[in-house]
């Protein structure tokens, strides 16, 4: 119980950083007469809320550890990123594909119960499958988001994709650090299958396998 209280804490001090950091963009967005920086505030105030909103269209119960990962993400690569132009640091933008490999490949985990409806693998070959199906989840996300930012210079002409600088580099380099992330996931999953002990990530998967999909089995 305190250690849930401990994480719902945290969770709230996250909450409150990323609402202060908000306000602060606004301000200096308008002061700095930066309409682009702005208009990025907004989309900051809404992507908080994708993970959220995922769950209550799902019907699932939210988790707590879920919660503090996504805030964690998007105060990064939705708030520092975009309003406060972390991307222009270097490096930023292939520490945040990184995590993104990160948290798609739980997610890949997460899709997997679901589907399978089973939170420990049985067999071999469903242990198998399941090493590809989280890695192929992680990297055809990662080419989704490549074939998005693609379309936004096709069509609107705004080279968030790095064409002009970088050529093919910079969406090779991204999905990459997408697959590195999404390799470290694995090997840890693999280590705790390995060695019968739960490792941050399973026992988040399973607790989310717990409230969510062995109830209505």
């Amino acid at each position: 119980m305190k250690h849930n209280q401990k994480l719902k804490l945290l969770l709230r001090a996250e909450i409150f950083i990323y609402a202060i950091s908000v306000v602060y963009g606004f301000y200096h967005s308008w002061m700095m007469e930066d309409h682009q920086a702005l208009g990025m505030c907004v989309v900051a105030c809404l992507t908080p809320w994708i993970v959220p909103l995922i769950f209550h269209l799902a019907h699932f119960k939210r988790v707590v550890e879920i919660d503090i990962c996504n805030i964690a993400f998007v105060y990064f690569a939705s708030l520092i990123g975009s309003v406060f132009h972390g991307y222009s640091v270097f490096g930023f933008d292939k520490v945040v594909h990184f995590c993104s490999g990160l948290l798609l490949t739980t997610c890949s985990i997460l899709l997997f119960m679901i589907i399978k409806k089973t939170a420990h693998i049985q067999n071999k070959e469903d242990y198998h499958l399941f090493l590809i199906f989280i890695n192929a989840m992680n990297l055809a996300i990662a080419v989704c988001w490549e074939f998005y930012e693609y379309a936004m210079l096709i069509f609107f002409n705004n080279d968030c994709i790095n064409h002009y600088t970088q050529g093919v580099h910079d969406s090779i380099t991204d999905m990459l650090c997408a697959f590195v992330g999404g390799i470290l996931i694995t090997l840890l999953v693999m280590r705790s299958y390995r060695k019968k002990t739960p490792g941050f990530i399973t026992s988040l998967c399973e607790k989310f396998y717990r409230l969510n999909i062995e109830k209505h089995s």
